[in-house]
């Protein structure tokens, strides 16, 4: 249980950050788990691991795999202000000083360091460049075919939860997290696979992590001055951009849907890749960039949805917006068995 102390000055300084490294440590933990992986993650899971049994990327998994979650929180450094790519999230990463690994290594195993993370408190500085390594192959194969479609998504994540910080203030976006976090003003929890180790940490300024693989998943990490910044993650609405399975999101109209879809069934797999999609609100030209379709026909989808009740339309600035409405939510929840975050 890792419990983060947010005082009043910290819920006026909430910070929103993306990270392509988190996403991947997040994908890495839910790919390792045993069990199947669920929708909308089922299609993704099995041409993640056919591509890496094509090539490189297959190390990191497998060395996940015996570590699990979570991980020293050096391994997963805070988002920067600014958006930054794989790339500059793992030159960060590459340059966390030794002494920050020795004393997170000891501070988290005073009982001895296990032999997983061994490597990091002997060499420290050659350990995190192989473990940079495992990961950007890993992302290659994995994620990055993904993160076109996912990129959109996550700012519109990022803009409604702006939207919900502006009109209802910090403790409003706290307490729509949910998922493994539970928020107790002024005590922000994070249930972690160790229910009987505690830690409190106290923040001073907190970043939120939206991540489209956070289902279950604990991650959170301490700033490398201190623990004056602690960023944790949550899931993310509009997950179900991942459920076509193709790269670029394109959706085939004209093919028969999957076995056992029973939402392509009843209203055709462009309508229902809509449907999946506005789990989290968007724009035309974001749901037409995603799904690979024309702006025309997501335009004659969403007017028909709009009528048909299960879609609600609004504008934000020159933005219209469009998402599914509580009908809309119950039908996306009943047909693909998946629950949807209530609007915010």
């Amino acid at each position: 249980m890792i419990e983060v102390d947010v005082g009043e000055a910290v819920l006026g300084n909430l910070r929103i950050g993306i990270s392509p490294l988190w996403e991947t440590v997040a994908s890495l933990s839910l790919l390792s788990r045993r069990d199947a992986c669920p929708w909308p993650y089922t299609v993704w899971a099995r041409n993640a691991r056919q591509a890496l049994g094509r090539g490189r990327g297959g190390e990191a998994l497998a060395w996940f795999a015996g570590v699990g979650l979570p991980l020293p929180a050096f391994l997963t450094p805070v988002p920067p202000p600014t958006a930054a790519g794989i790339d500059e999230e793992l030159a960060a990463l590459r340059a966390v000083p030794e002494e920050t690994v020795r004393q997170e290594l000891a501070r988290r195993y005073p009982a001895g360091t296990p032999e997983p993370f061994a490597r990091f408190a002997k060499e420290p500085e050659e350990a995190l460049d192989r473990y940079a390594d495992l990961i950007q192959d890993y992302w290659t194969a994995t994620v990055a075919p993904y993160w076109s479609a996912m990129r959109p998504v996550l700012d519109q994540e990022v803009l409604l939860q702006a939207r919900v910080l502006a009109t209802a203030g910090g403790e409003a976006v706290l307490g729509r997290l949910g998922g493994r976090l539970r928020w107790d003003r002024p005590t922000l929890s994070l249930n972690d696979s160790s229910p009987a180790r505690r830690e409190v940490r106290r923040a001073r300024r907190l970043v939120l992590v939206p991540l489209l693989f956070a289902r279950g998943t604990p991650l959170c990490a301490t700033g490398s001055h201190g623990e004056d910044e602690v960023a944790v993650a949550y899931q993310a609405r509009g997950s179900a951009v991942l459920a076509g399975g193709r790269a670029s999101g394109a959706v085939r109209q004209d093919s028969e849907p999957e076995r056992g879809d029973r939402l392509a069934i009843l209203v055709g797999r462009g309508r229902a890749a809509i449907v999946r999609a506005l789990a989290v609100p968007t724009t035309t030209s974001v749901l037409a960039t995603t799904l690979g379709l024309a702006a025309s026909t997501v335009s004659e989808h969403l007017t028909a949805l709009v009528a048909a009740g299960v879609v609600q339309r609004h504008r934000i600035g020159v933005r219209v917006m469009y998402e599914l409405n509580r009908s809309g939510r119950a039908l996306l929840e009943y047909l693909d068995n998946e629950t949807v975050h209530p609007a915010a």
